[in-house]
């Protein structure tokens, strides 16, 4: 029996199609839109090639005053006249250089990024660590390297702090050793074979570059002959490979004044040479054709401060009987003791529940501070201390007096004559602190002025340089340097 109803469906088969057909025409119109949003809410790059420059200790004042004190900076200067600076920068507490530079590639604060002082601190044992943090996994939140990669750019860092075992492209991190009291000229040996490997390559290649070009006599007379291996690592890395983002750290010039003093003799050598070293690099862009896409930035991890002498707090709460240590002034016993940051100190109390003793430490501390005279230049509470983003074990902070630095030894005198020249570490609020920034190049404006920025807000202006955004970031992106 034929079937009477295909007839029926037949005819309903072209309506099917032709209303898919009007549904499927009707939609296009907002899957375009839709294409156009997201391609609106896309971050693209205003910048191919972003190289950061830290230099160690350097001052802001230093900088926005070169001329009155006379230092031979044409490099710096030329960067800051083309693009444009903050008249200072806000580092982060304790003012250290390990903390500062954690959270220079972060835009996160200490207590967030957990690189809280450049070595760390026991609280159960009672022992600051004899080595300072190196690893990159010390680090607890996103880097600017992290964000790097997983956008497929290619990333570099010479002598940086913190990126021993970071995942970076070409890498050769922890080139000098670090001592509590300075830098060594002793070279660090290199923990996997890609550095090793990176690094024969690169002083395979400066061998032969040193047979056709003789060392000049400013670069002979470096203080540290480790920073003119970076700056010529640095070039190297730029002409071969292009990185998108290059780290570079220098050191010479804080370890010059931490020895002979602010503005001595040998800290401006040292510094007028890292000067030069800064246009080795920048003369490497144009060599590699990248000049015109490439943005570099200048910056310090935090100021630096004249001392003469230094306060030991352990001292005094061993005499209070807060702590107890043997003739070698090892640690025995505590209740409270001081962790020293060179500017300021972290008071820790073994039981930080029990707040009757911490109001009684806070109080001693107090009438410390209050004396004539008093190497406390005041006493930072828990409270305005989780503010800055500083340690939140720490039950309170100690900031040392102009001409004075904070000691961790615990036997002798509690004031005794400094062997460094000048210390960081201070409160960050305080002038000597600030620190430096000058960003110049592709996408930065020229001649504009900043009163004031944060380094937390450094990784993510280096995000959306390179069309990157950088959620996990304390800090705000500095748009008003760059030209839109």
């Amino acid at each position: 029996m034929p079937d009477k109803t295909r007839p029926q469906i037949l005819l309903l088969l072209p309506l099917a199609l032709i209303s898919c057909l009007f549904a499927a025409l009707a939609g296009q119109p907002h899957r375009q839109n839709s294409s156009k949003q997201e391609s609106k809410t896309k971050t693209l790059p205003i910048s191919s090639h972003v190289v950061l420059i830290t230099i160690s200790g350097l001052r802001s004042d230093f900088v926005t005053n070169a001329e009155s004190y006379r230092l031979r900076i044409p490099t710096i200067l030329s960067l800051r006249a083309k693009g444009s600076y903050a008249v200072g920068i806000e580092s982060v507490f304790p003012s250290q250089t390990l903390p500062s530079h954690a959270t220079i590639i972060t835009g996160s604060l200490p207590a967030d990024h957990g690189v809280t002082a450049d070595y760390a601190f026991d609280e159960k044992g009672s022992l600051q660590s004899p080595q300072p943090y190196r690893s990159a996994k010390s680090i607890k939140t996103d880097t600017i390297c992290d964000l790097a990669r997983r956008g497929n750019l290619v990333t570099a860092a010479v002598g940086f702090p913190l990126t021993t075992d970071a995942v970076i492209d070409f890498n050769l991190p922890d080139t000098v050793e670090e001592k509590k009291d300075g830098l060594s000229d002793r070279p660090a040996r290199d923990r996997d074979a890609h550095s090793s490997g990176l690094r024969n390559e690169i002083l395979s290649a400066l061998k032969s570059e040193s047979k056709a070009t003789p060392i000049g006599k400013s670069e002979r007379l470096l203080s540290s002959p480790e920073d003119l291996f970076k700056a010529s690592a640095g070039a190297y890395l730029i002409e071969k490979y292009r990185p998108n983002l290059l780290l570079i750290n220098f050191t010479s010039f804080d370890a010059a004044q931490r020895r002979y003093g602010l503005l001595s003799d040998e800290s401006v050598r040292s510094l007028e040479l890292v000067d030069e070293l800064i246009k080795k690099i920048i003369h490497a862009a144009e060599h590699a054709r990248i000049i015109e896409e490439t943005t570099f930035i200048i910056i310090s991890d935090s100021g630096a401060a004249k001392i003469e002498k230094e306060f030991s707090p352990n001292v005094i709460l061993a005499q209070k009987g807060w702590l107890t240590s043997d003739a070698q002034g090892r640690i025995i016993s505590w209740q409270a003791i001081a962790e020293s940051f060179g500017g300021s100190a972290a008071i820790f109390v073994r039981n930080p529940q029990d707040e009757v003793f911490v109001r009684e430490v806070e109080t001693f501390f107090h009438k410390q501070a209050e004396k004539p005279d008093s190497p406390i230049w005041r006493v930072i509470p828990k409270r305005d201390a989780t503010k800055l983003g500083a340690d939140p074990r720490v039950a309170l902070y100690l900031d040392a007096a102009p001409s004075y630095a904070i000691s961790s030894r615990t036997t002798g005198s509690s004031i005794t004559r400094s062997a460094n020249r000048t210390a960081q570490g201070y409160s960050p609020s305080r002038s000597e602190m600030r620190a430096v920034f000058i960003v110049a190049g592709k996408g930065i404006k020229s001649g504009a002025k900043m009163e004031y920025a944060r380094l937390i807000d450094v990784a993510p202006t280096i995000a959306k340089l390179l069309g990157l955004e950088m959620k996990t970031a304390r800090g705000r992106v500095l748009a008003e340097v760059i030209r839109q």
